[in-house]
């Protein structure tokens, strides 16, 4: 079966830390934080109250400096970020020869991006597989067989995301990604669906 990777709400949520322990406790082995809109201590609050010994499965949106402080274990690069611009280039690199262990992820949110990427990373995701202006429909095989076709060939590891829930990981699985990204399906069902959450975590 795929991976599973949870990625937080963009919003805040009162309950958002024990829901964050349940999911780490439930078996869960990568949460990425994406809050856009937070400041860095805003987000450098939220770290502080994830039990630290949970911080080695957590992978940065934005604010790359607390990945480091907080030894986490990786980040999420911004388009303008990835580039591959020599300075961006340099400080990935950097990074790397000062904290071998950490990993670099990015999104790319076309096909066309992602076939035509020739950088490494980690894993990727491609994003808006299965939202209204998806890549793949139900019943259409031809999407995908054009899916698969393309994430067979990325340099990186790919990962569904966009519309992803429980009945779609066959699909996910059929089209050769190497796992899903799980978002809106864990927060709105959270406290109604937790057999299905720990399903979805172990499907792998």
């Amino acid at each position: 079966m795929v991976d599973i990777i949870v990625i937080t709400s963009p919003k805040e949520h009162p309950a958002e830390v024990g829901q964050i322990h349940d999911l780490f406790s439930l078996g869960l082995e990568c949460l990425h934080i994406r809050k856009p809109k937070w400041s860095q201590s805003k987000v450098e609050a939220l770290l502080k109250d994830i039990d630290p010994r949970y911080h080695k499965f957590i992978v940065l949106h934005g604010h790359y400096k607390l990945a480091i402080k907080y030894k986490l274990k990786g980040v999420h690069l911004h388009r303008r970020h990835r580039s591959p611009k020599w300075k961006n280039r340099l400080k990935r690199m950097l990074l790397k020869l000062r904290h071998p262990g950490m990993i670099f992820t990015t999104t790319f949110n076309s096909l066309e991006s992602l076939r035509d990427n020739r950088q490494s990373f980690d894993y990727v995701f491609l994003s808006s597989v299965f939202n209204s202006h998806a890549y793949y429909h139900k019943d259409e095989e031809a999407g995908i067989n054009m899916l698969r076709s393309i994430v067979s060939k990325s340099t990186c590891p790919v990962y569904a995301l966009g519309g992803v829930s429980t009945e779609k990981l066959p699909t996910v699985e059929a089209a050769g990604f190497k796992g899903a990204g799980l978002s809106s399906a864990v927060w709105k069902n959270f406290d109604q669906q937790s057999k299905q959450l720990s399903s979805l975590i172990h499907a792998a």
